[in-house]
């Protein structure tokens, strides 16, 4: 399980080559560390089912994954989660007297 203090490390000898080749054209350079962090975020994002993000979003209600992690995780898709248990309360609440199906 990981834990706080563990770094996150891969032996990426050819994206190193080709960020560093990107690096030396760019008059600027580019900025590694925040492409990686991009581009984990990215890939986490990608590898989550419904079902996980569903329950990282409960863990986030109840306060047991932090605002920043649950960003990470969830992206727009947080807004789009919220918005759909709002309507979802909404409509659980709507009055269904006299109404029935056939």
């Amino acid at each position: 399980m990981a834990t706080n203090d563990d770094k996150i490390q891969f032996r990426g000898r050819a994206e190193k080559e080709a960020s560093q080749a990107v690096d030396e054209m760019r008059l600027g350079g580019i900025n590694i560390s925040e492409l990686a962090r991009q581009g984990l975020q990215e890939k986490l994002r990608e590898t989550l089912s419904d079902e996980e993000k569903i329950s990282f979003h409960q863990k986030y209600k109840k306060g047991e994954l932090s605002d920043e992690a649950a960003e990470i995780l969830l992206g727009d898709a947080l807004e789009e989660i919220e918005r759909e248990q709002e309507a979802f309360e909404a409509a659980t609440e709507l009055d269904t007297d006299g109404v029935f199906q056939e």
